[in-house]
């Protein structure tokens, strides 16, 4: 590996949905490390607060918890408020909260699942970067939006369903709202993910495995991760590194990108 890269957020504050499990965990875990202020979020109260209070040991910033459905508009004006009013100024934004409808096909699948995914998987991206970007914008905050897409946005085929419309519609987000906003000083982009390491892909390894008894779970997690072109799964670190690096000084010129962090899955 050449060279070698760290980053410092000490006085900054975030913003991360969707993060007391999985990826999110792990971008609101990076910010941390890099001393920022950090708001975690999820539905449930009891898990931003442990959330919370864990990875306020991991730097210098302050961590808070702020429970909210990110599905619900009137609770996303919440969750910017509480953040506001804890640390004066936000200036990042990680839109990262998301749900995967488990439907059948899209003929198959139900309105109110479409709703869900929209709701949460676009809507929700589009209203907190509308009220961020509206805070930055009146308090001359030359600040950051990223948002969270997936290779399932990219793909034609296979069985991604709603989850995957929905992704697409965030890369097409990206491109515009980066442009508006690019004109204010704010720099909007976006992270693609392939497959990651985490609860919800354990979780379905063990199903797996309890239906083929010759096979542990950790046997199918390495050989998903042996068939990516780099040779391993992605880890939540990996975007959490992604965010860093599109957020800070060093990608002052990159707008409207998406960074594919896919183990080169999105070659495939």
């Amino acid at each position: 590996m050449t060279g070698h890269g760290t980053f410092d957020y000490a006085g900054e504050s975030a913003i991360v949905t969707g993060s007391t499990k999985g990826i999110g965990r792990g971008i609101a875990k990076g910010l941390a490390e890099a001393d920022a202020n950090v708001v975690v979020n999820s539905r449930t109260e009891s898990d931003v607060r442990e959330t919370a209070e864990e990875l306020s040991e991991c730097g210098a910033g302050e961590v808070i918890g702020v429970a909210a459905d990110m599905g619900v508009p009137e609770e996303i004006e919440g969750l910017v408020d509480e953040a506001i009013e804890a640390f004066g100024e936000i200036d990042l934004l990680v839109n990262n909260a998301a749900v995967w409808p488990r439907e059948g096909t899209l003929v198959e699948s139900s309105i109110d699942q479409w709703d869900m995914a929209m709701d949460v998987n676009v809507r929700a991206q589009y209203y907190a970067s509308k009220l961020v970007a509206e805070h930055m914008i009146d308090h001359d905050v030359a600040g950051n939006i990223i948002n969270h897409t997936s290779q399932a946005g990219d793909r034609r085929t296979d069985a991604f369903g709603l989850y995957g419309i929905s992704k697409t519609a965030i890369k097409g987000l990206t491109w515009r709202m980066a442009q508006e906003l690019a004109e204010e000083g704010i720099r909007m982009n976006a992270i693609s993910t392939d497959v990651t390491e985490t609860y919800q892909t354990r979780h379905e390894a063990e199903m797996e495995a309890a239906e083929d008894p010759d096979r542990t779970a950790e046997e199918i997690l390495q050989a998903r991760g042996e068939a990516r072109p780099i040779g391993r799964l992605g880890q939540p670190e990996d975007l959490a590194d992604a965010v860093l690096f599109l957020a800070s000084d060093r990608a002052s010129y990159v707008v409207g990108d998406i960074l594919r962090v896919s183990g080169g899955g999105n070659l495939e």
